[in-house]
């Protein structure tokens, strides 16, 4: 599959705004443009509560990604740079629970709010993108429940089975249920909000190997400071009659 790809920045970005739909997009369903927030969050996994900074990396939308060859499938990612379990230590859990505002747009120029599309959850499961080094014997679970306002709900769960290690560099992962369940879609049409809650998970005997986290740097004046942690959760949209 092909992918077009929007990176935004590194540092405590709540808001992302989508590229908006090109003029060779009219067989697509899709609005003409778009963008995500977070508005709320809650949990250990998120102690910063979203707040911007220059200095240090916090919970925030970072990058998404589409198809490009008509299978519409679109993804956004979340960081969250508290979102690491290690078991040697004693921390085998975490959470964190976002509430992402979605706005649909009526123009490429987000002058005009739409209400011509509903947005729909999970089509094609759920991603993460982080670094792992388990033994033999461990596990990690990455849980992934959405709830949208009429009290639907669903689960996705990334497994990752020791011993593995993903090295330097994050791995992206995808939930064990891709691509079978079917979407959630909000309950109307237009802009709206909907909510997940992360939970990172790490099983094995006590002072085994089991690290879950994300890609670091250290430097003298920050200290050590973690990207994140990323989930891509999943979207589409169906035309409102």
């Amino acid at each position: 599959m092909n992918y077009a790809t929007a990176f935004l920045g590194f540092l405590g970005l709540t808001t992302a705004i989508a590229l908006p739909a090109s003029s060779d997009d009219s067989g697509r369903t899709l609005p003409p443009n778009w963008s995500f927030g977070i508005s709320a969050l809650s949990g250990p996994g998120c102690p910063d509560q979203g707040k911007e900074s220059s200095a240090v990396r916090t919970t925030r939308l970072t990058f998404g990604k589409n198809t490009v060859d008509a299978s519409e499938i679109y993804y956004w990612f979340i960081a969250y740079p508290w979102m690491r379990v290690d078991l040697a230590q004693g921390h085998d859990h975490t959470w964190c629970q976002v509430t992402i505002a979605y706005k649909e747009f009526a123009d490429t120029n987000k002058k005009v709010e739409g209400g011509d599309y509903k947005l729909r959850l999970h089509k094609n499961g759920t991603r993460g993108i982080v670094t792992y080094g388990l033994e033999e014997g461990v596990k990690s679970y990455w849980d992934f429940a959405y709830q949208v306002s009429d009290g639907k709900e669903l689960t996705d769960t990334i497994e990752i089975d020791g011993p593995t290690a993903s090295g330097q560099y994050a791995q992206e992962l995808s939930s064990n249920n891709t691509g079978i369940t079917k979407p959630i879609p909000l309950s109307k049409c237009g802009s709206g909000e909907f909510t997940f809650r992360t939970e990172l998970w790490a099983f094995g005997k006590k002072g085994q190997k089991g690290i879950v986290a994300s890609e670091y740097s250290t430097t003298e004046q920050d200290g050590t400071q973690y990207y994140g942690a990323q989930q891509g959760f999943n979207h589409d949209w169906e035309k409102c009659e």
